[in-house]
């Protein structure tokens, strides 16, 4: 029989909510767990993790939780439910909601794989780790998941893993390797973060003043250089990155006529529309663009509203830099507070990884506070004699805004800044211009703070986090910076290395023999111009800093050639096994480059150059012949215990 035809609903389940998680369940597998309505509405079936085949209803209102094959009920997953159930004492309902739907997609591809008995022993629960491991990395590298979410998913089951079998874990998870990812998302561009401001601020600002003036359609929003005209539609935004519809002049902010209707579908390779649904269609926007203006609370305005709140909430995030779970705790209390204290100008929150602990975040009285003033006006028309504790919140759907019993529910506001750069880009937004995420916006200010000379403890206080995390995962260069430092960098080994090769072809009288090469000016080191602060200071008693100094010069011959090679075979070596790898890299990489397009530069002087710089290297690194000077320097490294 089809599998299809055996799902049904278990008749016999119960709801329970997380202050219940502790108790005994002689069935787990019937348990749904009830979080908090404003992180899910309907209970998670939590207990069909224990049937292979798990179906899916056809209603997202559906609530009678998952439909299940009741013959596919494996007993051995009790287990799994009841620790699961346990490990959530004291955990937020949002966290809770997380890991419970990282575990169902994890128990969904076990199904799908056949892992029936996968929790019965430690073995087939290693097995199974490995091929999700698999798995996840095949996700990475077809790019359908980020490196961080792969991580995210096996550091949880690896836990789940902990739980299951806690004297046997450590053989399971070194069954596969643990997945790497960077930290943090690469800093946002310079250019991409002034573009999105000037459309938040334009948007927040002027959308703020059409419906709280109660200003006439179509709307005019002004942006930096350029305009976009809002007509009262769900697609009547017309800008330069968007192509006006047949309905609509937008250089005579107006109706289009039939004439100007039929051009326009013309143009955009529309079939020539029939005269009366041209003109029903016209006098249909005509009629919606005079009921807008004479409702001051039609659904497009309050839509319109919305819009400049989102805005309004993404400039906030960008001036106080902070997380989505604090940002969306921030207090109507506390806003009235900065408005009206002439000295209080932080908005408090409660930081959850932090233990709980409480942080402020300055939003500047000179550019937060007056935009704060402008949304709590905004947000007083938004809910029209009703309340809401928390400063930001979420609006109801467009239909609904209309009715009595509609709720302004707690906001979430990753999925809230997602869906208001959805309904700009490509309108008020330049659709080049990518998606800022919080966390992008919080390294952004970081960067900026970095790049004012404010001290890294400044910075990561003003972000309520550590040093160490500041340094790691917010410290990272703009593109602009790195495209600007490594302009610098590569102009200034270019320079060097054609320095040398021009002087490897007019020996000068004078030059003494140095363990990096030949020096026309010993004892007087000159740093090389050009290059800023150069890693290693030239200096007479360290032939490191000679390849940074104006008279350093090495000859393309295989006297000359040996000494450079042999230099970065035990500056390689140093920053391959040095204690402080991270000061070795610092300190050596760039010389090791610099070495490199020297030699470059060199061999192109003839093939025969060429060719002895190579049979140099092999010589080198191949068979570990350095020179007499670099060899006993490499002796001493080994005895000091700096390379092995």
């Amino acid at each position: 029989m089809d599998s299809r035809q055996q799902f049904e609903h278990r008749a016999d389940t119960r709801i329970i909510t997380l202050s219940e998680v502790t108790k005994e369940f002689a069935e787990p597998e019937n348990l749904r767990l009830q979080l908090s309505p404003n992180v899910r509405k309907k209970p998670f079936d939590i207990g069909s993790f224990a049937y292979v085949i798990r179906g899916k209803n056809g209603s997202v209102f559906d609530d009678r939780g998952t439909p299940v094959v009741i013959e596919s009920f494996v007993e051995s997953r009790r287990e799994l439910i009841v620790r699961l159930l346990e490990f959530f004492v004291g955990q937020r309902d949002m966290t809770v909601l997380t890991r419970l739907k990282t575990v169902e997609y994890f128990i969904d591809w076990l199904n799908m794989h056949g892992y029936r008995e996968v929790f019965a022993n430690a073995g087939q629960a290693q097995q199974a780790y490995r091929d999700y491991t698999a798995h996840l990395n095949y996700q990475i590298a077809h790019k359908v998941w980020k490196p961080l979410t792969a991580r995210n998913s096996q550091v949880f089951i690896s836990k789940l893993m902990e739980l299951l079998y806690p004297e046997d874990s450590y053989h399971i998870l070194a069954g596969a390797v643990t997945i790497t990812s960077r930290s943090g998302s690469e800093a946002a561009s310079a250019a991409h973060v002034d573009a999105y401001r000037d459309v938040c601020l334009a948007i927040a600002q002027q959308c703020s003043a059409f419906v709280l003036n109660n200003q006439p359609y179509p709307l005019v929003v002004t942006v930096s250089d350029y305009e976009v005209v809002v007509f009262p539609s769900n697609k009547g935004g017309v800008g330069p990155f968007k192509q006006s519809l047949p309905l609509y002049n937008a250089a005579e902010r107006r109706i289009a006529t039939l004439e100007e209707f039929r051009a326009v579908a013309e143009k955009m390779g529309r079939k020539r529309p029939v005269k009366s649904v041209v003109e029903r269609a016209l006098l249909k926007a005509k009629a919606t663009l005079d009921a807008a203006n004479e409702d001051e609370r039609y659904r497009y305005r309050l839509h319109l509203a919305g819009l400049a709140a989102k805005a309004y909430a993404s400039l906030f995030v960008m001036i106080t830099g902070a997380t989505p779970a604090e940002f969306q705790q921030f207090s109507y209390a506390d806003a009235l507070e900065v408005e009206k204290s002439p000295i209080k100008k932080e908005l408090s929150a409660v930081k959850f990884r932090a233990g709980g602990k409480a942080t402020l975040y300055n939003i500047g009285r000179d550019s937060g506070l007056p935009l704060l003033k402008e949304y709590l006006k905004l947000r007083e028309w938004i809910l029209n004699g009703l309340s809401h504790e928390r400063l930001f919140f979420s609006m109801p759907a467009s239909g609904e805004l209309a009715s009595t019993t509609h709720e302004f529910s707690d906001i979430k506001i990753s999925g809230a800044l997602s869906s208001f750069f959805a309904s700009i880009s490509g309108t008020f937004l330049d659709p080049k211009v990518p998606k800022l995420s919080p966390r992008k916006m919080r390294k952004y200010k970081s960067l900026g703070m970095h790049t004012a000379g404010v001290s890294p403890s400044m910075v990561a206080a003003t972000l309520n986090h550590s040093v160490a995390v500041n340094l790691s995962t917010y410290s990272e260069a703009t593109p602009e910076q790195k495209e600007a430092e490594l302009g610098q960098f590569w102009k200034a080994i270019h320079h060097a290395a054609q320095v040398v090769r021009e002087r490897s072809q007019r020996p000068a009288a004078g030059e003494i023999a140095t363990g990096a090469g030949h020096c026309d000016g010993f004892n007087h080191p000159l740093p090389v111009r050009d290059f800023g602060n150069a890693p290693i200071e030239p200096n007479c008693r360290s032939q490191y800093g000679c390849l940074y100094c104006e008279h350093y010069t090495c000859h393309s011959d295989e006297e000359d050639l040996h000494k450079v090679v042999s230099l970065q075979y035990v500056i390689n070596a140093v920053r391959k096994a040095a204690p402080d790898a991270a000061h070795a890299e610092a300190l050596y990489k760039e010389l090791s480059i610099r070495i490199e397009f020297i030699l470059e530069a060199l061999g192109e002087r003839s093939d025969m150059v060429k060719q002895l710089v190579e049979t140099v290297k092999v010589k080198v690194f191949e068979y570990g012949e350095l020179t007499p000077f670099w060899e006993n320097r490499l002796s001493r490294y080994e005895k000091m215990g700096v390379v092995f």
